[in-house]
């Protein structure tokens, strides 16, 4: 998940006839309960198309895939690196030039991109940043396998969905007020993380807070690709706004994004798709700032697991 940098991007007001036309669906990798999934969208650039890009919304700066450059006619330049910084470590990486990048209502112009590869990217040709989001509302119907991106008229969320008021932690990354227990945990919404994480902070916190609980229990899996140390805890109960998640499971970690954010020494929570995919619809509002929820009609055994709603 990269993070940010400035880029021109052309979102003119729209009409409501418009916009409707701009909530139609783009479209979405299916999702379901066995599988965390991922949410893509169909995206042309410099005309061209359509490619098909990650919606991650923990990243705030758009990347492009390397096997895409061929397509486009381009050439990475390794003389005008930009700095990509990930889950566990960062680095430089060259990036090219592209005259626009255009996915329903985000419309970049004149953009300067880093350029990737990796097992993060397979089946990609890009990473869809928040860089863009400003004033506009992402939709996602986990059911349909459908997406829009489309101008936010700055109306609340329909009474089926249940809102949670998010705050921009940096730039235009979602950051939303949780509780485990006792505990108060700043909740992370990303979209490009297939699992949810938490911090060595939040992990020292709950071992203490449950450490007579036998519901609180940790298991060392092995260390991924980048040595990182992590095991997996399942939570008993773990709150945000009217969402309750019962029994989660959470991969802890010493994970460096906490520290680039600047809540390492907080107890703090990425939330990723194996919470997110498993809801019948996402919708995030940019302008007025809230993530909106709406359980599936019939929860799979899954989701009986986990997820309830209070009103």
């Amino acid at each position: 998940m990269p993070i940010a940098s400035a880029a021109e991007v052309v979102t003119a007001p729209t009409s409501d006839a418009v916009a409707d036309e701009a909530d139609r669906a783009l479209y979405a990798i299916p999702t379901r309960p066995d599988q965390s999934g991922r949410i893509v969208a169909l995206v042309t650039i410099n005309g061209r198309g359509p490619f098909r890009f990650m919606l991650d919304t923990g990243s705030n700066r758009t990347v492009l895939a390397r096997s895409v450059l061929a397509k486009l006619g381009l050439v990475a330049d390794g003389d005008a690196p930009m700095a990509v910084t990930g889950i566990n470590g960062s680095e430089e990486a060259p990036s090219v030039h592209i005259d626009s990048l255009d996915a329903g209502a985000l419309n970049f112009r004149d953009l300067r991109m880093p350029v990737l590869s990796g097992p993060v990217l397979a089946g990609l040709d890009g990473i869809l940043g928040m860089d863009g989001f400003a004033g506009l509302k992402l939709s996602a119907d986990f059911t349909r396998d459908q997406i829009s991106i489309s101008v936010s008229r700055g109306k609340r969320a329909a009474v089926v969905y249940s809102v949670i008021p998010v705050e921009f932690l940096s730039e235009r990354l979602l950051m939303a007020e949780g509780r485990i227990g006792r505990v108060a945990v700043k909740a992370i919404i990303d979209t490009g993380s297939p699992h949810t994480l938490g911090n060595a902070a939040l992990l020292a916190a709950l071992t203490k807070e449950h450490r007579r609980n036998a519901r609180f229990e940790i298991r060392v899996i092995d260390a991924t690709q980048t040595a990182e140390f992590s095991a997996i805890g399942t939570v008993p109960s773990f709150s945000v706004g009217p969402m309750i998640i019962n029994n989660l499971d959470v991969h802890f970690g010493s994970f460096k994004i906490f520290k680039t954010w600047g809540i390492e020494q907080q107890p703090a929570l990425l939330v990723g798709m194996d919470v997110l995919g498993t809801l019948e619809r996402l919708s995030i509002d940019y302008r007025r700032r809230e993530v909106a929820l709406l359980p599936r009609d019939e929860p799979s055994i899954v989701q009986q697991r986990w997820f309830s709603l209070t009103h």
